[in-house]
């Protein structure tokens, strides 16, 4: 829904971003639940990549958002 002045494009793209967010924000969760059950050492660490990378981008987005 396109609120009186402001731009189709833009709205677009907040959703977008919003939606992004979400997404990153459920990722999130699924690697935390899978870090908590997970007890061998090179798969905890390829989850602390992954959930580190999910992070910087988590941020990157809200950054944009705010922007």
């Amino acid at each position: 829904m396109v609120k009186e002045g402001e731009e189709p494009e833009k709205v677009t793209s907040a959703m977008a971003m919003e939606k992004l967010e979400a997404t990153l924000l459920a990722k999130v969760q699924e690697i935390q639940d899978k870090i908590e059950h997970t007890e061998n050492v090179e798969e905890l660490q390829k989850l602390s990549t992954a959930l580190s990378d999910l992070l910087g981008n988590l941020e990157r987005v809200r950054k944009m958002r705010k922007g």
